[in-house]
């Protein structure tokens, strides 16, 4: 690291020495630099010559395996602070042989006290090392990770690997984490903003009783059943040295190897000490494939009692309407981003104005069209063996029929394809927004060990999704387009309901591809709406 830290040092010297010469080379020509257009060259600075070379190569990943099977991975990011942690190939999706929760609870009970750590020698160590520390996880992966001073990553690696591999879950942690569960379940219940259930429910529907349609929220009178031999069973199932990456991004590669070896030791976890903390007869391991279904999941409920009257929040009911979409290493993947994209969609208002997605087909053909229309929003949901495309559409219950045909109808507009300037905006814009985000570090990091976990130790880098995102065509979306539309919809319905078309009806609309089967014979919608 000292190399790197000399390297720094003498190329910034080298650079203040040019800004110097240059500003003296400005004054002398009595010019002001805030004259001179943005496509010129500045005077003075076209004439020097760079002659350092780059310290490190972005996106420039290694990558090593350990004869168990774990898989460590950087990339370099010179700086005072970088980002290390672990992705495990684990989740709810895995939960089929376990009570339903199970997963949410571990993340509950992250850094709790551990083997060698309480929870106030973990915080002790953080405010020491300057570290930020989380676990997250989704349908599919879970994520333990850190920002922290990049002198002391050792330390803070080695609090990491003591969450996952040498837990305590105590009875009286385990207690807590069930009464925070219940909280925040109601929580949820009493906010507006549904997105997080709506998102779950989506892959209920898609997904029915199988791998990714399996709940990430455990339910508040499931909390209580869960014991800790449920817990530790399942850590020492799905949380194997080859289901595991360690990944760092600023750290040096040997270091991190060195250091991982020693501390993510399968032979040293809580249950291989102490196999009665197991549960006597493990179920399978679950390797199922993702089956989609397709189907509906309604929840029938007063939301009137959350809005906050006339002046604030309004009574809304909430629906989704979803289809199969593709996993992460399809070829298509990389265009329904793009599809994605370009439907964009959000709230009815955005503080940012027209450059927070404003022109998005959502904004330009549902939102604007129609004020009545609080959110659409488009979703599309990958992983490593299967995917769901939906739209998220909320307005007044007394709307639900209507608010079904306009976004349906979105659909069924896409198998046309859509105007050259639309796709070419939106491939702009999705390239930027990956560009953008990579340039956090907690964020390539994430990118990396999921890609990592993901590809069996490939990293893709950006400049090659740029590539494939330049090759889509308006073709290509009509493609994929015709494939959602063959396949059996999913839905969700949030709210008063009685408005909300049977899934028949919705399904018999997408089959033959046309919104006069939601028609009610003498209904109002039938007459107002027949041109929508």
């Amino acid at each position: 690291m000292s190399t790197v830290r000399t390297q720094l040092f003498n190329l910034a010297a080298r650079n203040l020495g040019r800004y110097i010469h240059t500003s003296n080379i400005l004054q002398k020509q009595a010019i002001d630099i805030n004259s001179i257009p943005l496509n010129e060259c500045i005077p003075g600075l076209s004439a020097q010559k760079n002659s350092g070379s780059s310290v490190f190569k972005s996106f420039d990943a290694q990558i090593s395996t350990l004869p168990n099977g774990l898989r460590i991975a950087t990339e370099q990011n010179p700086g005072q602070y970088c980002t290390i942690g672990v992705a495990i190939d684990s989740g709810p999706r895995y939960e089929v042989h376990y009570p339903l929760g199970t997963s949410h609870m571990i993340e509950k009970l992250a850094f709790s006290s551990t083997k060698n750590y309480t929870r106030d020698l973990i915080l002790k160590m953080m405010e020491e090392r300057g570290a930020l520390i989380d676990c997250q996880s989704t349908k599919d992966t879970f994520l333990y990770a850190s920002s922290c001073r990049s002198d002391g990553f050792e330390e803070i690696l080695s609090v990491i690997a003591d969450a996952v591999y040498r837990p305590r879950f105590l009875d009286e942690e385990v207690e807590l984490a069930s009464d925070v569960i219940t909280f925040e379940n109601e929580a949820l219940a009493r906010n507006p903003e549904c997105e997080p259930l709506l998102i779950d429910w989506i892959h209920a529907a898609a997904f029915q009783g199988n791998t990714l349609g399996l709940s990430k929220y455990c339910k508040s009178e499931a909390a209580k059943a869960i014991k800790r031999q449920h817990l530790f069973s399942y850590l020492s199932q799905y949380y194997t040295p080859d289901r595991i990456v360690v990944a760092g991004v600023g750290v040096d590669h040997n270091a991190l190897k060195a250091a991982a070896e020693k501390l993510f030791d399968p032979t040293k976890t809580s249950w291989a000490e102490d196999p009665s903390l197991l549960l006597p007869s493990l179920p399978p391991v679950d390797k199922s494939v993702a089956q989609y279904t397709g189907g509906e999941y309604r929840v029938a409920r007063d939301l009137s009692k959350i809005a906050l009257g006339p002046a604030g929040f309004p009574n809304l009911a909430h629906f989704v309407l979803g289809f199969e979409s593709v996993g992460l290493k399809h070829p298509d993947f990389v265009t329904f981003c793009v599809l994605n994209t370009l439907m964009g969609g959000g709230g009815s208002f955005s503080a940012g104005g027209p450059g927070k997605g404003m022109y998005t087909r959502l904004y330009v053909d549902v939102l604007h069209h129609h004020h009545w229309m609080y959110n659409a929003t488009a979703f599309n949901h990958s992983y490593a063996d299967a995917g769901v495309f939906s739209i998220r559409a909320s307005g007044p219950p007394e709307y639900f029929h209507h608010m079904v045909r306009i976004i349906l109808n979105e659909f069924l507009r896409l198998v046309d394809g859509v105007r050259d300037d639309e796709l070419e905006r939106a491939k702009v814009q999705l390239k930027s927004q990956i560009m953008m985000n990579l340039e956090m570090r907690p964020v390539q990091f994430e990118d990396l060990a999921r890609q990592v976990l993901t590809h069996q130790n490939k990293r893709i880098k950006p400049e090659e999704y740029t590539q494939k995102i330049d090759a889509v065509t308006n073709t290509d979306i009509k493609r994929i387009a015709a494939r959602m539309l063959s396949t059996k919809p999913s839905i969700v319905g949030y709210g008063d309901l009685k408005e909300m078309p049977t899934f028949e009806k919705i399904d018999s609309a997408v089959a033959k591809r046309s919104l006069k089967e939601l028609d009610i014979k003498g209904s109002y919608w039938t007459s107002a709406f027949k041109q929508s």
